[in-house]
């Protein structure tokens, strides 16, 4: 059996950003550290496809297509 350890970070980031996650938490039913995993693993995602010179992330806007380039 497996046991995998959790690591905690404390993570300070400005209220208006807060409560646009939190509003997206509400909405999903779920909660903020869930969102905030969420987006860490598409963040991971994200600059794994950018470091493969063969792959780019692309966002879809119903006929609109535009290629995501991480900082």
């Amino acid at each position: 059996m497996s046991t995998k350890t959790l690591k905690r970070y404390n993570l300070s980031i400005p209220e208006e950003l807060f409560d646009e996650v939190e509003v997206i938490a509400k909405s999903h039913d779920t909660t903020v550290v869930d969102i905030l995993r969420r987006f860490i693993k598409l963040g991971l995602l994200a600059t794994k496809i950018q470091d493969d010179e063969n792959s780019a992330l692309l966002i879809r806007e119903g006929d609109n297509e535009r290629q995501i380039i991480l900082l």
